[in-house]
C-alpha cells in the first residue's frame, strides 16, 4: 500500500483545527514548508517526530501495514503478549498459593482455638 504520509498529516492536522500556519509555527516551518508536507509521499523521521508530537499522533502505525514494519510490529506484539501470559501464568499460581495460605491459616486458627478450649476445662 502507497502510503502518501503528507496527505495523512494534512487530514489529521485539519481534523484538530490546526492550520498550516499553526502548525508551521509549532515546527518551525513557514505556511509554504507545511503546504510542501502536505505534498510530500515521504518524509524525514525527525520530522515526522517533531509532527506526531505537535499533533500527538502516531504516524509510523500507517507503515505496520506494510513490510517490514509489519513483521517487526507483530514481533513485538508477539513478543509483549507472550510476557502478558507469563505474568498472567505467575499471577494464577500465586492465587493458588495464596487460596492454600488461607485454608492453613484457617486451619491453624482453629486448632488454636481448639487448644485454647482444652487449656480453659483444665
Amino acid at each position: 500500500m502507497k502510503i502518501n504520509i503528507g496527505q495523512i498529516i494534512k487530514r489529521v492536522a485539519t481534523e484538530q483545527g490546526i492550520s498550516q500556519k499553526q502548525l508551521g509555527d509549532k515546527i518551525n516551518k513557514t505556511k509554504q514548508g507545511v503546504a510542501s508536507i502536505y505534498r510530500r509521499s515521504t518524509i524525514d523521521i525527525e520530522l515526522l517526530k517533531e509532527i506526531a508530537l505537535v499533533l500527538n499522533h502516531d504516524f509510523l502505525s500507517y507503515y505496520y501495514q506494510d513490510a517490514p514494519f509489519k513483521v517487526f510490529k507483530e514481533l513485538e506484539v508477539s513478543n509483549w503478549e507472550q510476557k502478558v501470559d507469563d505474568l498472567n501464568e505467575q499471577i494464577n499460581l500465586k492465587d493458588i498459593l495464596l487460596g492454600k495460605n488461607e485454608e492453613i491459616l484457617l486451619l491453624q486458627r482453629k486448632y488454636i482455638a481448639e487448644l485454647e478450649q482444652k487449656l480453659g476445662k483444665k
